[in-house]
């Protein structure tokens, strides 16, 4: 299956009304660990609320719970109250797994032919390709057709891009991110230093740090998470960095000079000592910003549900500005957004089908997809996929500096959402995580990746 896969996003239109005057407010957030604990065990025993057999059941599976993160408390707590208020005329089983750990659940459920009916996933042909392929997933016009509530024009048609597969569209975005770069200005003020402008400021800066026990970025890999995320923001500075890797799923032509250029910079900034000793136990989930919110870190990539992460005294310090431009920059970093949609909900294509509990799965994915859960989720520092209009008093104040710093720059997908395989992502996620350990250099880290390109079937 291939298609042509444009790296260019436009992700869904947030109408923030009287932006400016939220973007001065001082942050709420408050201090404390991530609530992105493990949670891979399914909680179907606690979940069953009746026990008549005429009931139709429902499997869900998402991972945004827990209780320390704002976004997974409020999802989690408005799905148990439509369980409640629905137990009597559907049993709804919810699977819970934390994190990227969904992933691995979802493929443990589709290798023993064994889906949840409903389910939160993430996009790509290398994530949905072979389930499409077999006709396991309803299709967006397909559900459209059917519910009284949803139709495609509640969300543009850019955040349909990583979920489309030969013309059809097979995941209804849920959440869009973009990145950018945050600077702790109390750790710069502290010992003297400006913002870092260039890479030759940025290692400025790095020796200053370094000799003070600072981290200077604070970013691991753990998955590919969110180590992923520098390498592209290197990368697309670069020239031909946009331009050569946007037909990846066609050309599988990886090793171009822009992505080799970027990966010897990644080298180069771990063998100079800007990341953390241990990438590995500092990548992805909740140790993503440890140091960054210990102070012991002075700047890191940031999406907005990781603000969650941070102690409210490290982001009163918190300042966003460009990621430092590379030496050889065809493109500023003030000139683009890196993001895509996150996160989308799936439908089965037996449970829709299914005349026992097609109507139940209709109304529960009208829930899940309605207003009324996008607009909760946009006060929690989420970027809600669908086109819904967010009052700016009620917004998280990161999350409307956030919206306000990235919203008038074209956006482009981090390479993660390219990838034609499953195979060829988890060599790219593995490399990353190699690489910035210092396990491979930067010309293993493209002669592997492209060599699963090569393999890809």
């Amino acid at each position: 299956m291939k298609k042509k896969t444009i790296c260019a996003l436009v992700t869904a239109s947030l109408l923030i009304a009287a932006l400016g005057g939220c973007t001065s407010a001082d942050s709420s957030q408050s201090g404390g660990e991530n609530g992105d604990e493990i949670k891979t065990a399914e909680t179907a025993e606690n979940t069953k609320t009746t026990s008549d057999v005429s009931v139709p059941t429902i499997r869900f599976a998402y991972n945004w719970t827990g209780t320390a993160d704002p976004k997974n408390a409020t999802y989690e707590k408005m799905i148990m109250d439509y369980v409640e208020e629905h137990k009597d005329s559907v049993n709804i089983v919810l699977e819970t797994a934390s994190g990227m750990d969904l992933q691995d659940k979802i493929k443990v459920d589709l290798a023993a032919g064994d889906l949840p009916d409903v389910f939160m996933y993430w996009g790509g042909e290398s994530n949905l390709g072979s389930m499409v392929e077999n006709g396991l997933l309803v299709d967006v016009d397909a559900y459209c057709a059917e519910s009284k509530n949803i139709s495609r024009e509640q969300w543009d048609e850019s955040t349909f891009l990583n979920s489309t597969l030969d013309g059809k569209e097979f995941m209804f975005p849920v959440e869009s991110f973009k990145w950018f770069c945050i600077y702790n200005q109390a750790l710069f003020d502290e010992y003297g230093l400006k913002i870092p402008a260039t890479y030759d400021e940025l290692k400025e800066c790095n020796e200053v740090f370094q000799a003070n026990g600072i981290t200077t970025i604070d970013v691991g890999s753990k998955g590919g998470d969110y180590g992923h995320i520098l390498y592209n923001e290197v990368l697309y500075q670069l020239d031909g960095g946009i331009e050569d890797t946007r037909d990846l799923t066609i050309d599988r032509e990886f090793a171009v000079q822009a992505t080799s250029d970027a990966a010897m910079y990644i080298t180069q900034m771990r063998d100079l000592g800007m990341y953390p000793d241990d990438t590995i136990a500092n990548g992805g989930g909740e140790n993503a910003a440890l140091l960054y919110t210990q102070s012991k870190a002075a700047m890191m990539m940031c999406a907005p549900w990781l603000f969650a992460s941070i102690s409210a005294d490290v982001l009163d310090t918190t300042v966003i500005a460009p990621f430092p431009e590379m030496p050889d920059a065809a493109v500023s970093p003030t000139e683009f957004n890196m993001g895509a949609i996150s996160e989308g909900l799936c439908i089965t294509t037996e449970a829709f089908q299914d005349p026992a509990k097609k109507s139940a799965v209709i109304d529960f994915v009208d829930f899940l997809l309605s207003d009324e859960i996008f607009s909760a989720l946009g006060k929690t520092a989420t970027m809600p996929a669908k086109n819904i209009t967010l009052d700016a008093s009620e917004l998280d104040p990161w999350m409307a500096k956030a919206i306000e710093y990235t919203n008038d720059l074209p956006t482009y997908q981090p390479l993660w959402f390219l990838m034609p395989t499953t195979d060829t992502a988890t060599t790219y996620s593995d490399g990353l995580d190699e690489m910035f350990a210092g396990a491979i250099d930067d010309k293993e880290f493209i002669r592997k990746v492209q060599e699963a390109f090569d393999n890809a079937e």
